[in-house]
This record gives C-alpha cells, sequence and structure tokens, in this order.
C-alpha cells in the first residue's frame, strides 16, 4: 500500500532526475567539447566532469557519505565497483579526485551528448566484436603505461537484481594481473535507492544520502589465469561484504 501512495513521487523524481541530467549537460556541453578537442586539454575535462557531479548531488538533494579505507595508492590503478545505479558513473568523478579514464559498454556511443565522452577522451568496449573490443582494451592498457587510472564495472551492466551483484567478469583483473597494478574496490551502497530502473517510472526512487565506500587496494599475486580469479574473487568479495551488510 505504501508503494503504491508513493509510486507518484517516485516519477516526479525521476523525471526531474533526467531532466537535471541532461539540461545540465547541455549547459556545461560546449566547454566539455572544447576541453575534449585535445588531449593535453583532457584534465580539465577531467575536472569539469568533477564539477558536474557536484552540481548534480547539489540539485537533487543527495548529500554524500564517503568512507575511505585507506588511502589511495600510487598511479596507475583499477578503480572497481559494483553497478547498481545510473547514478554511478558521475557520482565516481565525485569519490575519485585522482585522474582517470571511463571503460564503458560501447552502446554509450548511441547516447546525445554523453558519447561525447567516449569519442574522446573515455573507452567505449564493443562486447559484440572482438577485435574492436581488444583494440578497446589496448587503449586501457596503454593508459595504465602512461600511469593513468581507469574505471569499469566488472558486472558490465546493472543487474536485473540490483543491489544484490551478478558475477564479475575477467577483464579489470586480467589487466591487473598482467600489468602488475592494484585494484581500488568501490561499494556504492545505496545509489539503487535514488534512482532505481528507469525503465519502471514507478519503482522507488527518492533524494537520500549517497553512502559510498573506497576499499584498501586489492594486489595481484602472481600472473597465471588462477591468479586473475582469485584476484576477482577477493575483490568481489570485499565489495559484497560490504554491500550486505547495507542491504540486510
Amino acid at each position: 500500500m505504501l508503494k503504491f501512495l508513493l509510486a507518484p513521487l517516485y516519477l516526479i523524481y525521476k523525471l526531474w532526475i533526467g531532466f537535471i541530467f541532461w539540461a545540465t549537460l547541455i549547459i556545461l556541453y560546449p566547454f566539455f567539447a572544447i576541453a575534449l578537442s585535445r588531449k593535453q586539454w583532457y584534465p580539465f575535462a577531467f575536472k569539469l566532469k568533477r564539477f558536474w557531479s557536484v552540481l548534480l548531488q547539489t540539485l537533487l538533494f543527495c548529500p554524500m557519505t564517503k568512507s575511505v579505507l585507506s588511502e589511495l595508492p600510487d598511479s596507475p590503478f583499477i578503480i572497481v565497483s559494483n553497478h547498481s545505479s545510473h547514478l554511478d558513473t558521475v557520482f565516481m568523478y565525485r569519490v575519485i579526485d585522482r585522474y582517470f579514464l571511463f571503460i564503458g559498454k560501447g552502446e554509450l556511443l548511441k547516447w546525445p551528448l554523453f558519447r561525447l565522452f567516449f569519442r574522446t577522451m573515455d573507452i567505449p568496449i564493443d562486447r559484440e566484436n572482438r577485435n574492436n573490443a581488444y583494440r578497446s582494451l589496448q587503449k586501457a592498457y596503454d593508459a595504465i603505461d602512461r600511469k593513468e587510472c581507469v574505471a569499469m564495472y566488472p558486472e558490465g551492466t546493472i543487474p536485473l537484481s540490483s543491489p544484490k551483484m551478478k558475477a564479475f567478469k575477467n577483464g579489470a583483473f586480467r589487466m591487473a594481473v598482467d600489468k602488475n597494478v592494484p585494484i581500488v574496490p568501490i561499494t556504492w551502497l545505496t545509489n539503487y535507492r535514488i534512482m532505481n530502473n528507469p525503465e519502471k517510472p514507478f519503482s522507488p526512487s527518492l533524494p537520500g544520502r549517497i553512502r559510498v565506500i573506497i576499499h584498501a587496494p586489492v594486489y595481484p599475486g602472481g600472473k597465471d589465469d588462477a591468479d586473475v580469479i582469485a584476484l576477482r574473487q577477493r575483490v568481489f568479495d570485499v565489495i559484497e561484504e560490504a554491500l550486505n551488510k547495507e542491504i540486510n
């Protein structure tokens, strides 16, 4: 009964999220376009993304509590998080102040305006074309060679079971093992409550506190396939343990 009564509020808030997201992106787009027109200006584009993240957080009435369990390691490192909401990506710039590139699904190249990021600075992965996917991963490897950090969602998408996670894919962990760089796990605890599935307009979605944990870095232990699997499981367990404490 309570969900039924709140359903109109859920819809109104989701419409507000959509309006604020696209309105602020339209306003900032000329500045992003200029900053992303030259590689040497990418660090400024990153700062602009951080500003956009703070702006969205403020206009969506979502204060943030960030629990930092360890200092970030020296660059480069790989940022890995659970993916429970479409807000995770923009809010990541509020959480991590170190310059990083996002690795995202190729479908983002179809998003109006937002695709600018993945045509320039960030790295899209075409999961339906192995050759294109390989070239994209090579760009990520090259970024690490330049001492740049990368961020990705090892689930590959927002699971229908969110906030419960789905199994992690190997990509981030293969990269960490190959390049001998640490993984920094991130747990989003409450984003799924702020913006639930946008394809279900009356599903729960209300403003609230963004709670996120930056865990201690996890270092690879070797170079074999077994080490990739072990690293993947260790990181999954770290994120899942914190998430379970929240949802249970």
